[in-house]
């Protein structure tokens, strides 16, 4: 195994079209099969169907009109409790923006949100099964096709025969609009040429990728601006009335918590790495995106710790090399963390803030706080960090 752990050779390294996705190797269940881990032709196909939707036109409409309506009516009940969870809450208001976006049909009810979370909490232990500390990988990989069944049936069966038949009525009558979501791109391009339980696991993935990534991210946020503003108490008001600074802070979180801190990859042939270092055919390579996201020679001696005023060397982004390069870059990066501030929005005064900005600016302005009497709960059981229990209480009104 070969590590590279400098800023400098991340994105280089990313970029090796001989170095082929092996994070996933341990999951041959669900996440090997889809785009995340797919190499060479089979997966610049399937990334181009994927990427017919992520235009900026469809980014804009999800969080500009889909994702407010989804956003304040979870943050209605919260409101009026005072209070909540964290880790309930930023999946709840995911759930339904990604399962949109994914194409499936349901009747928003609190009864179908609860299963769809169910099946997100064990689709959820694919991508970390790698990384587990503790627990059994068995029983994960039995709880990972228990949630894909539950998901065929209780979700994709339906969704994708209505999607379907109205693919068929489009043939016959151009004027029939179709739905524009994830499963109508994958039906048309896909459909009869691969088997079903493979699109329902393409469909999964989707699920899997929108909510429980951008609902840690969220989480890990919290906890760093909680924690900011318990130290800096004016900083909260400065969040509330300027975006870019707002965005600061969630894009240094990103940079300390990627939601792969390792990108793995497997050498097809042997190669020299951009960091010089010779590796042999089926040799592991870690892309070390956490160590290198806090190299103290890019973001500072205070690298490791949450600087959201930092300064930076040009083109580097604040959130670093969190979101990938390559052939499996994150292709929807500007949908949780927006644009630029300096160069986002047009002529029509649309910005791409990103989800995750709407929820966290939702939150401060409700008053969000850590629970005085209940601190939050660390899963020590992955690497990644992520919470067991996250409770806080809203004090609305407050700066």
């Amino acid at each position: 195994m070969h590590s590279v752990n400098d800023y400098a050779n991340l994105e280089p390294t990313l970029r090796v079209p001989d170095l082929k996705q092996a994070l996933y190797d341990a999951d041959p269940l669900f996440l090997t099969s889809t785009v995340v881990s797919l190499h060479g032709e089979e997966h610049k196909r399937k990334r181009r169907v994927v990427q017919s939707l992520f235009t900026r036109e469809f980014f804009r409409q999800y969080q500009n009109r889909v994702f407010p309506l989804a956003l304040d009516e979870t943050l209605a009940p919260v409101v009026a409790a005072g209070r909540g969870d964290l880790g309930t809450f930023s999946y709840r208001v995911l759930v339904n923006l990604v399962a949109d976006a994914a194409g499936l049909d349901r009747d928003h009810t609190e009864a179908q949100t609860d299963r769809m979370l169910e099946i997100i909490t064990k689709l959820g232990k694919a991508p970390t099964i790698g990384q587990m500390l503790s627990g059994s990988i068995d029983e994960a990989r039995a709880e990972i096709q228990e949630a894909l069944d539950l998901f065929k049936v209780s979700f994709y069966e339906h969704s994708a025969a209505r999607r379907r038949a109205l693919i068929a009525k489009k043939a016959e009558d151009p004027s029939v609009d179709l739905p524009r979501d994830m499963l109508v791109c994958m039906l048309q391009a896909f459909d009869g040429e691969i088997e079903e339980d493979q699109l329902v696991r393409d469909t999964a993935f989707f699920i899997l990728a929108g909510a429980f990534t951008q609902a840690n991210a969220l989480q890990n946020t919290m906890w760093e601006i909680l924690t900011w503003c318990s130290a800096h108490p004016e900083t909260r008001a400065e969040l509330l009335t300027d975006p870019a600074t707002l965005q600061k802070f969630i894009w240094e979180s990103l940079r300390l918590h990627p939601a792969s801190p390792v990108a793995r990859r497997k050498a097809l042939c042997p190669m020299d790495l951009p960091d010089g270092a010779s590796v042999d055919e089926e040799e592991i390579v870690d892309v070390n995106i956490g160590t290198g996201n806090r190299d103290n020679s890019v973001f500072g001696d205070d690298a490791a710790t949450f600087n959201p005023y930092r300064e930076l060397p040009r083109r580097v982004p604040l959130y670093g090399a969190t979101f990938g390069a390559g052939a499996h870059a994150c292709v929807g990066r500007i949908l949780a963390a927006g644009m630029p501030m300096a160069v986002a929005g047009d002529e029509e005064g649309e910005t791409e803030y990103g989800t995750l900005y709407l929820v966290v600016q939702a939150l401060l302005e409700a008053g969000i706080e850590f629970d005085p009497d209940e601190a939050p709960v660390i899963d020590e059981s992955t690497e990644r960090k992520h919470f067991e229990s996250f409770p806080f209480v809203l004090r609305q009104g407050q700066a």
